[in-house]
């Protein structure tokens, strides 16, 4: 009897080992068959295809996270075959995180048709508040378009922003934790939406409990593009703010109002403890124009000592520094003069674009006064660079002479090719006669830059003689690995309007590249030349099948990179599950070791430091283009987003955000965020290097 029970007991336990064996062999059938999907939804993203109905197909998989994916993917390549799915799964949908993101995918698709149905799904009530917070989002973003809010009409655009506005959080209470992402998301939708009577509700705002409300609503009213009068004394007030953000946008907001009221409450606010609400509240002194500020802008600009301006460990404030010589350039107070031409002497002349600009606003005898041809830094590009965009602002007949003897030194080889955009951008002010020929000459050069700055400026001056170099640039930067200079020849071509113009912007319908076709596409458009959408077709990624996997086989890695810099080192979180091909570009090239001794090439004050362009002018990339993957991650301060020179024109050139920045949210792929280092962030100034970054993958 005892036998027989073991007996029993030992095959129960082997059939539960088998059941068991075959549970976990089904889990990992399935994980491996989500892993292939999600493969599939980024390959099919990269090549911004929606390959008939395969991923509109996807919007009804069992799997509650692959519906959401396909969404995204819908929503990232903007088809607007797609957008009837979206709004179908946006009502039908049961499960709320994938409502949410059809409302966000609608947002980024930008297509008018979706405004009955979110609408009506905010003024339901009856949605989680992620939904109708995403909601709010697409409505600011698809009214917010110019194209879109002509087609939807004034009737129809006050009626979206009613309906925002009576969706904002009472101000005399706490917002609970769900209440925050729809709050923060429809005063954004105003921000964008932009209409008359936005300016009050968000005033109120002002009084929220919440801090980061309150400086989302100074930063939408310093965006509105509308009166803000009204607003005027609760900014003031918000200048006095617990919260630094508050205070920095609030000044902002008012130098937009341009009102004298804030002078003095904003001479009180140079001195406050962030930097943050310092460079605001210069540049809003600088915006209203009161010269009261003079003095005391001086004063804040020589906490910096000048003679450091050009030591590889620069001073933090340099910045601001910068921040207070542009403001006294436009105040334009001779009392200014004396500390501006201490600092030109200093740095050398053309060290810095914001002290040559702040000089030349002077007239032309202070800005030629310390220089002259046996002074020019012909061996610095970047000054000369900097000193060309000056002498461009002067428009007198000594400054035009002077850019010609430049250009005289570039065509002898003695100029490093880069400063010669600026330089012919600065002599193209002046109409010439002679530029016309002077931009043909240019044309046959090598550099992708200049060729670019050429095809752009040859709009403004259009004969035969110039649609034939237009011409002949499309046809001979087909084979450039970047698409600068067919995209400017083609926008200077469709202001020819003519047979022959068309006709060369028809042959741009069969570039290799995707946005060529589609700008060619918008240009014909707009011509009345037809309507060719059907000749944009995929992108040709030149990624096989091996490459998603691998990019998809990192969704679930932990991902970090180490920036080492001259000011110290910057600890970064990447993002693969939400930007996989953007992270898996920057892996690539930091692994290379593309960004070493690279720098930091533009720093903006309050926003953002960027870096990773090879040339250091900011025109340059790896000599290959990503796609945006946006997603739903905002712009908080540290974020790590693509920089872009249009949609789809990611390549290594990165940013990170000083200080939340929510109308980059939507626009601009972020692929990570700081996690220790933001001191050395705030730190960073123009010039800085990278010295390597080091990246490392976990489980």
């Amino acid at each position: 009897m005892a036998t027989k029970t073991l007996k029993l007991i030992l095959i129960c336990l082997s059939l539960i080992a088998v059941c068991a064996r075959a549970e976990a062999q089904s889990k990992r059938a399935g994980a491996a068959s989500l892993n292939t999907i999600q493969s599939r939804i980024i390959q099919l993203e990269d090549e911004r295809n929606l390959n008939g109905d395969e991923l509109t197909g996807l919007l009804k998989h069992a799997s509650p996270a692959m519906r959401e994916r396909a969404a995204l993917a819908i929503g990232r390549i903007g088809d607007k075959r797609g957008t009837a799915a979206l709004i179908e799964l946006l009502q039908s949908e049961k499960d709320e995180r994938v409502r949410a993101m059809a409302a966000f995918a609608l947002g980024e698709m930008e297509d008018a048709q979706a405004v009955p149905a979110l609408v009506a799904l905010l003024e339901a009530g009856k949605a989680a508040p992620a939904t109708r917070a995403r909601s709010a989002e697409a409505l600011g973003k698809i009214a917010g378009i110019q194209a879109n809010a002509e087609k939807l009409g004034q009737t129809t655009l006050d009626s979206i922003g009613q309906s925002l506005v009576r969706h904002l959080p009472a101000t005399d209470a706490a917002l609970l934790a769900d209440q925050k992402l729809p709050a923060s998301l429809t005063i954004t939708a105003l921000m964008r939406l932009r209409t008359p009577a936005s300016a009050e509700p968000l005033a109120r705002q002002l009084k929220s409990k919440d801090a980061e409300i309150r400086a989302q609503a100074a930063n939408a009213l310093a965006r509105l593009r509308r009166p803000i009068g009204g607003a005027v004394p609760a900014l003031i007030e918000a200048l006095n703010d617990s919260d630094a953000d508050v205070r920095a946008n609030a000044a902002r907001a008012l130098g937009v109002s341009k009102d004298s009221r804030a002078v003095e409450p904003l001479l009180k606010t140079l001195h406050d403890k962030s930097e943050h609400a310092q460079v605001n509240t210069v540049r809003a002194l600088a915006a209203i124009g009161d010269r009261r500020a003079v003095e005391p802008l001086i004063e804040l600009a020589k906490l910096s000592d000048p003679k450091a301006m050009l030591h590889r460990q620069r001073p933090p404030s340099l910045n601001l520094m910068l921040e207070c010589v542009a403001a006294l350039g436009a105040l334009k107070d001779e009392r200014a003069l004396p500390f501006l031409r201490q600092l030109r002497t200093a740095g050398g002349v053309g060290a810095n674009p914001e002290v040559e600009m702040a000089i030349a606003r002077f007239g032309e005898k202070e800005f030629f006064a310390a220089l002259d041809e046996g002074s020019l830094p012909l061996g610095d590009w970047r000054k000369i660079a900097n000193l060309a965009s000056a002498l461009g602002e002067l428009r007198t007949e000594q400054a035009q002479n002077l850019l010609s003897v430049l250009l005289a030194e570039s065509d002898h080889d003695k100029l490093d090719v880069r400063a010669l955009p600026a330089i012919l951008r600065a002599l193209a002010k002046f109409k010439p006669a002679g530029m016309p020929g002077i931009l043909r000459q240019q044309a046959p050069l090598r550099d992708a830059s200049v060729r670019a700055t050429v095809a752009s400026l040859l709009g403004d001056w259009q004969s035969d003689e110039n649609l034939d170099v237009l011409i002949k640039l499309i046809a001979q930067s087909r084979t450039d690995a970047e698409n600068d200079v067919r995209l400017a020849a083609l926008n200077s071509l469709s202001k020819y309007k003519t047979p022959r113009a068309i006709e060369a912007i028809k042959t741009a319908l069969d570039d290799r590249d995707h946005l060529v076709r589609r700008q060619a596409v918008d240009l014909l458009k707009q011509t009345g030349a037809g309507d060719f959408s059907d000749r944009i077709g995929i992108v040709q990624t030149g990624h096989d099948k091996l490459f998603y996997r691998r990019v998809a086989a990192r969704l679930n890695k932990k991902v970090t990179a180490t920036i080492h810099t001259d000011k110290g080192v910057i600890k970064l979180e990447l993002f693969p599950q939400d930007a996989p091909i953007t992270v898996d570009s920057f892996i690539t090239l930091a692994r290379k070791g593309f960004f070493n001794n690279l720098t930091f090439h533009r720093v903006v004050p309050n926003f953002v430091i960027q870096g990773g362009d090879p040339r250091g002018d900011g025109e340059g990339g790896p000599g290959y283009q990503i796609r945006c993957e946006i997603n739903t991650r905002p712009y908080t301060r540290g974020a790590v987003g693509m920089a872009l020179s249009g949609k789809d024109t990611g390549g290594s050139q990165f940013f990170i955000t000083h200080s939340p920045q929510p109308h980059l949210d939507g626009g601009y792929t972020v692929f990570g965020r700081v996690t220790s280092g933001m001191d050395v962030v705030d730190r960073i100034a123009r010039g800085d290097a990278i010295k390597k970054i080091v990246v490392f993958e976990s489980r």
